[in-house]
């Protein structure tokens, strides 16, 4: 349940492209995305950010590129390990040569969200359309402002 805010009416709506509320894990340590967010808050002592997701998953594709190319040292391999990459990770599967207008990107699920006024934090973000990614799951109503 989401309560309206004073200074924020009842929240500031936003795009969503990773949360702890993603139903992803990490191919590196098998951490789901909540588990991730728990502990850079509980190491940090400061609320979770997307980025933080994305900043994971970096490494997950590094290592997945470094463990399957054939040489690692070599520029090339690397360049061909990154172009086959299709890895499951804590912000959804990284694809690059799959269909679309460049060979180079990978889409990673994006949903709606807001922030309302939170229990544990000042504010707190809850998915509120999942229109384009019914994997992630809806946590709250959206709110007109």
């Amino acid at each position: 349940q989401v309560e309206a805010v004073g200074d924020l009416a009842n929240g500031v709506s936003t795009e969503v492209w990773w949360s702890p509320s993603h139903p992803f894990k990490s191919s590196l340590t098998q951490q789901s995305a909540k588990a991730l967010a728990d502990q850079y808050e509980a190491t940090t002592k400061r609320q979770w950010t997307q980025p933080i997701g994305f900043s994971h998953a970096l490494f997950e594709v590094a290592m997945d590129v470094l463990k399957r190319s054939k040489d690692p040292s070599n520029k090339a391999s690397v360049r061909d390990a990154i172009a086959a990459t299709n890895l499951e990770t804590i912000v959804g599967n990284v694809k690059f040569g799959g269909p679309g207008p460049m060979r180079n990107v990978s889409k990673t699920p994006l949903v709606g969200g807001q922030w309302v006024k939170g229990t544990t934090n000042k504010y707190e973000m809850v998915i509120v359309n999942n229109q384009t990614a019914p994997n992630i799951p809806v946590g709250g109503k959206l709110r007109l402002l």
